[in-house]
């Protein structure tokens, strides 16, 4: 930016429903010369749980047919689950925050839990969704559904979190 041209502090302003970063660039006049808008997407909208779901699809169908999970599903001992389950949230929250929010998850702490919350338990629903179809989610085993489940919604919740932010 030259000299002659000052930029206002971005500020989060409300348009059409949705919270969106406005920035004036002002002339040394300060008259506005430029505004430039940009979504700020932290909030957790029906729109985004569309997108999410879509997103678990593309990576979960995948992985639900694959041998190997339906083995690992069978032979992981519950530690190695919990660790993966912990694994998994605290990968999607980092990962979340990154294209999400930023320094902004102060301002922003209880949409930031939702928006992990949200895109894993969507991500553990397709999985459960998809193996039950393919007759690999036992519910009399649910031990073993619940491990399957697990392994299939650690990529996907990362699929899903990429085609939420695309949009």
């Amino acid at each position: 930016m030259d000299n002659n041209k000052q930029a206002d502090r971005p500020k989060v302003e409300r348009i059409d429903g949705r919270l969106h970063f406005v920035h004036h660039v002002r002339d040394a006049q300060g008259n506005i010369i430029k505004t430039v808008t940009g979504p700020l997407k932290v909030e957790v909208r029906l729109e985004d749980c569309g997108q999410l779901l879509a997103g678990a699809c593309v990576m979960a169908l995948p992985v639900a047919l694959t041998g190997e999970v339906w083995d690992l599903g069978e032979a992981l001992s519950p530690a190695r689950t919990l660790a993966i389950l912990i694994l998994s949230l605290l990968t999607l929250a980092a990962f979340v925050w990154a294209l999400f929010y930023g320094r902004r998850v102060r301002e922003y702490p209880g949409h930031f839990c939702k928006r992990v919350l949200s895109a894993y338990l969507i991500t553990f629903l397709v999985a459960f969704l998809l193996l039950f179809l393919f007759d690999k989610a036992p519910l009399d085993d649910l031990g073993t559904t619940f491990i399957r489940t697990i392994i299939v919604a650690f990529p996907s919740a990362f699929a899903a979190t990429v085609v939420d932010f695309v949009k």
